[in-house]
């Protein structure tokens, strides 16, 4: 029996999008062998039986399951399917640290005094095979990412990364763990609000009159969930969403930093360096294929 194993991804910056589809396979048909594909392939079954390895171990993927498999691993057919078979996949890349282990948790180490740009990150848990909870949700993300030709860029891509994250939180163990605490419903709630209106200016106050709670206590509540304060989780999804629209639009560096909410362009790009590693305009350049 293969021991499960979880692929964690530490965010920011989360796993991000690069391509998807859907595969129909007729009987005798089978998946093809790669090696050194150097990216993640997520494969979703939503009818059939995929058999697919990787390195030395096999698994049979049913109607409702999932496997992720790794970059720079050999995967293979195991054999052809027998049943008329359909799947999606998708392609996804990050450039955050991930691991897998079959380590159910990971301890961190205790925490040090650090700046917004490198608090203990969040981790998104994903059991590398897995059944879905909530298959019809998934299955409606995956034709969402799939379906965008009606849409321009950067919106189209945009609207393929939104529904990607929300399938990997949806994939994500804790999700399906019973966390009843008060502790945990504040932290979600507040991440929901903030995902919501992160273009805006959230004050510490403006969040403590939202929730009725002291902000010391809301801060409690994100680090003890999502490991980083509700202005640090902020600035990560501005800076994420400055990314997409660096690469995905002509908008000046200007433009883009009043469109995620900051004020100051100086100091727009300030953070930006120090989130990214490099300059606005040096990820522009370095990263736009189009």
């Amino acid at each position: 029996m293969i021991q499960p194993k979880f692929i964690y991804f530490n965010c920011p910056p989360s796993p991000y999008y690069l391509e998807s589809g859907i595969a129909h396979y007729k009987i005798g048909d089978a998946h093809p062998n790669r090696s050194g594909l150097q990216l993640f392939d997520m494969i979703i079954v939503k009818s059939g039986c995929l058999y697919i390895g990787e390195e030395n171990e096999q698994w049979e993927i049913k109607e409702g399951e999932a496997i992720t498999l790794l970059p720079d691993c050999y995967h293979y057919s195991v054999k052809p399917v027998n049943h008329e078979t359909s799947f999606y996949w998708i392609h996804f890349q990050t450039v955050g640290s991930w691991q897998q282990t079959e380590q159910v948790t990971i301890k961190y180490p205790a925490e040090t005094h650090q700046t917004c740009f490198n608090p203990m990150p969040y981790t998104i848990k994903i059991e590398k095979h897995t059944r879905l909870a909530y298959p019809k949700q998934a299955y409606q993300l995956l034709e969402q990412m799939n379906n965008t030709q009606h849409l321009l860029e950067p919106k189209a891509y945009r609207q393929k990364q939104q529904a990607f994250e929300a399938l990997l939180y949806m994939l994500d163990v804790r999700q399906h763990q019973q966390q009843a605490s008060q502790l945990v419903k504040l932290a979600e709630q507040v991440e929901l609000y903030i995902r919501n209106h992160f273009k805006e200016a959230i004050s510490n106050k403006r969040l403590a009159d939202v929730f009725n709670y002291h902000y010391n206590y809301i801060t409690r509540a994100m680090k003890s969930v999502y490991h980083c304060s509700p202005q640090q989780y902020m600035m990560k999804l501005r800076l994420d969403e400055a990314k997409i629209l660096l690469l995905h639009s002509f908008d000046s560096i200007e433009s883009i930093a009043l469109t995620i909410g900051f004020e100051n362009t100086p100091y727009f790009s300030n953070c930006f360096r120090k989130y990214v590693g490099m300059s606005p305009a040096q990820f522009r350049k370095t990263y736009n294929i189009q």
